[in-house]
């Protein structure tokens, strides 16, 4: 009797470790940055910095003054551009911009537009200084309306703030080539 009394009180251990360990959430969903949502007007305050949704543009090629000469870039996908003011609170920080798509798919931003003033990826923000700066995505149509913009602190931002800012419910208008100006 006694031993029947053991396996069952470990059987009973073992089903109930099996069921915490199948409804414990994983590493990557538990340390991850929490969401702030901006307000109405577009602004969304994160624990380490300040920014505003300035204005969404769309194009099929974008062109750009790098070093003297003209650029002009192409996608077989959209181009969606991200106005944004920026500013850091207690420290100078970077800032990282990922879309989330309709669909769930994360894009980072584009690699190809290099040497353009005044995008995320070259970007300081100072503290008590807001600036502006454009985040410039590739993604196909379908993922641009109901997608979502974030931005984080680049670096490490686990148990950090990601603001994130709602997407208009229709595409922006595409443009043909739209000008990235300093």
């Amino acid at each position: 009797m006694k031993h029947l009394a053991n396996l069952v009180a470990a059987l009973l251990g073992a089903g109930f470790l099996g069921a915490m360990m199948n409804t414990l959430p994983d590493y990557n969903s538990s340390f991850q940055p929490f969401g702030v949502h901006a307000d109405e007007n577009g602004v969304g305050q994160g624990r380490l910095f300040k920014a505003k949704l300035v204005g969404l543009r769309s194009a099929g090629a974008i062109s750009y003054a790098a070093f003297g000469t003209d650029v002009v870039r192409d996608t077989s996908a959209t181009f969606l551009v991200a106005e944004l003011s920026i500013g850091a609170h207690k420290e100078s920080r970077q800032i990282e911009a990922i879309w989330l798509g309709a669909t769930g798919r994360q894009y980072s931003q584009t690699i190809r537009i290099e040497n353009v003033p005044h995008t995320l990826l070259s970007a300081w923000f100072q503290p008590g200084l807001e600036d502006t700066a454009l985040a410039v995505f590739e993604l196909p149509d379908d993922e641009i309306a109901g997608g979502t913009l974030a931005l984080l602190a680049r670096g490490d931002p686990i148990l950090d703030s990601a603001v994130h800012f709602a997407a208009p419910p229709t595409l922006p208008e595409k443009q043909d080539l739209l000008r990235l100006e300093p």
